[in-house]
């Protein structure tokens, strides 16, 4: 039997790559035209495989940008990228490639091989985790969480056997050593240097001052400074770059540790290209592209995954769980002794507007908790959606299949603490249309937060976002001044707040009990009713009939919210490739 063939191999190509960043304006154009801040300067390179490429140069030499731009993240000003002397489709190359951020960004709740076991599990069904964790030193961690208990160096290997799972072609890391120790940092780019030989996998990384034994695992510099190349070749090219310039390495200084010491005072070369080694004969004849693009997983599968991965990280958040039990059991016992047996009279209708009022405020801003978890997990979202690793709806939807059950029960505990101990109507219909009433509500407040997590750019400002707006909705919700002695220019708010439609749905499921019970009599001794509970919905212009048109109502500010969560992550995601 013939063995199969070897992996196809690429050759990643820039040519006269420059790029610009014009000054932003927000509002006002300035008088006076500034011109543009120039990053990149004509830079030209070549990464080759079973070789890394380490782009070297001090603080703001532009390596981050250039990385961005070769990783098909960022289009460059002028020039141009070639794979395999083919130029380079941006969304067909991130897909056959990797890219490892500078910051570790993984789900801290689950461990090691479960977080590699999920992203196998969608990205190449085949892979082996045991034998991927061994080639990477970490099977001894297999089933630390990532939360504690991994070094530095550690969640960096993660990161980068991660970005592994789907075997790129090319592998692009930004700093991967940065704010490591020097064993740690060493460990990486042995890593690293095993993976390239192994697998004959192109590697391009920024690095900021690799050590002498660092420096035995690259292959080849490229040196900026200001954006310009100063050098690009591999460690004996510089040694003779920098006797020409008149320079001569110290015994205790690497080449490249001397070249960045003088870095000021070299002269870069006038053309790069006797600097580029010759093409590699594998990359003479490029194989097609196309067939390095993995087929994504079905829809089904990601979102069975997905919900499993949900159930597990809730389980695991303990201080969410027991915080939303004891929250809804402890308020609702609360509620249950302050308006015990609230009765049938003038002070239990004010009574019965108080509960549901407080009610609907403790469980509207209850949900802010999960705002911290929500806005933590969006970069991993963002990182893995725009990686292909899943659809973010398939995320979206897996997230509604487990906070549905999730928020059920939350709602039970409360309504069951709250409900008898206060008297309210005694049938069971009442009773589960109350239940229903207060799952929607936690649902709709949970799809809110969910939504804000995707549109505030940090927790400070979701948070006063979050309270900002549920302060609004309750102004308007007709507690404090009916919708009829609104100003006509806020009518709108009135109907576009969650709590007026929660409101009206508690108080029509209350008093359509009480219909025919009379509330306030005329005066002690008389039998004549002034109001009863027909009469209360009358006056605040409610009716049975509108029962069920307020849920259906709430739970389309459920499914909005979700949608539009969903469009501002898809936008967020397309920023991200571009």
């Amino acid at each position: 039997m013939d063995p199969p063939p070897p992996p196809p191999t690429y050759t990643l190509t820039a040519t006269s790559i420059s790029y610009s960043k014009s000054p932003s304006t927000f509002l006002f154009k300035p008088c006076s035209s500034t011109p543009p801040t120039s990053i990149l300067t004509n830079v030209s390179l070549s990464a080759f495989p079973s070789q890394i490429l380490a782009i070297v140069g001090p603080s703001g030499a532009g390596k981050s940008t250039l990385l961005d731009i070769l990783s098909a993240r960022t289009s460059p000003t002028s020039g141009s990228l070639l794979l395999n002397s083919i130029p380079i489709n941006p969304s067909s190359f991130r897909k056959l490639s990797a890219y490892v951020p500078q910051h570790d960004a993984c789900l801290p709740l689950l461990t090691v091989a479960e977080t590699f076991a999920f992203s196998a599990a969608l990205l190449n069904p085949e892979c082996i985790v045991s034998a991927l964790l061994r080639d990477l030193r970490l099977s001894h961690l297999s089933h630390v969480r990532l939360a504690h208990g991994l070094s530095g160096g550690e969640r960096r290997r993660v990161s980068i056997g991660l970005s592994l799972l789907h075997d790129p072609a090319v592998l692009l890391l930004d700093e991967p050593t940065s704010g490591l120790d020097s064993a740690s940092a060493l460990s990486v780019m042995q890593t690293l240097r095993s993976v390239t030989d192994t697998r004959r996998r192109t590697v391009v990384l920024s690095i900021h001052q690799p050590s002498f034994k660092i420096l035995s695992t690259i292959d080849r510099f490229l040196l900026l400074r200001s954006g310009a190349v100063v050098h690009h070749g591999d460690v004996s090219s510089l040694e003779s770059f920098l006797l020409s310039n008149g320079f001569t390495v110290p015994p205790q200084l690497n080449p490249l540790e001397f070249a960045m010491e003088i870095l000021s005072d070299l002269q870069p070369p006038d053309s790069q290209s006797e600097q580029e080694p010759e093409k590699s004969i594998e990359s003479i004849s490029p194989p097609p592209i196309e067939h390095k693009i993995r087929s994504g997983s079905s829809r089904i599968h990601e979102i069975t995954l997905l919900s499993f991965r949900f159930w597990k990280i809730i389980y695991r958040t303990k201080q969410l769980l027991v915080t939303n039990t004891l929250q809804a059991l402890g308020v609702g016992m609360v509620l249950g002794t302050i308006y015990i047996n609230i009765g049938l009279d003038k002070s239990g209708i004010e009574k019965r507007l108080g509960l549901f009022a407080f009610t609907l405020t403790f469980l509207l801003s209850s949900t802010t908790e999960t705002l911290p978890i929500f806005i933590n997990e969006r970069p991993i979202l963002l990182r893995e959606a725009s990686s292909g690793v899943y659809r973010l709806s398939s995320y979206l939807i897996a997230n509604t299949l487990v906070f549905i059950p999730y928020l059920l029960a939350i709602a039970i505990v409360y309504s069951a603490s709250v409900y008898f101990l206060v008297g309210l109507c005694l049938t069971w219909q009442a009773f589960a249309f109350f239940v229903l009433v207060i799952w929607t509500i936690v649902l709709m407040a949970n799809s809110f937060v969910l939504f804000l997590s995707s549109v505030a750019p940090n927790y400070i400002a979701g948070t006063s976002l979050l309270t900002l707006l549920l302060a609004g909705f309750f102004l308007f919700s007709g507690y404090f001044i009916s919708s009829d002695r609104l100003p006509k220019f806020w009518a709108f708010m009135h109907f576009l707040s969650m709590y007026k439609y929660a409101l009206d749905a508690l108080l029509i499921n209350e008093y359509s009990c009480l219909a025919t019970t009379c509330l306030i009599w005329y005066d002690q001794g008389s039998k004549a009713c002034m109001i009863n509970g027909g009469d209360f919905l009358e006056k605040r212009g409610l009716e049975e009939g509108q029962r069920w048109r307020n849920v259906y109502v709430m739970i389309g500010f459920f499914v909005a919210y979700r949608i539009l969560c969903l469009m501002v992550l898809i936008r967020r995601v397309s920023r991200s490739k571009k």
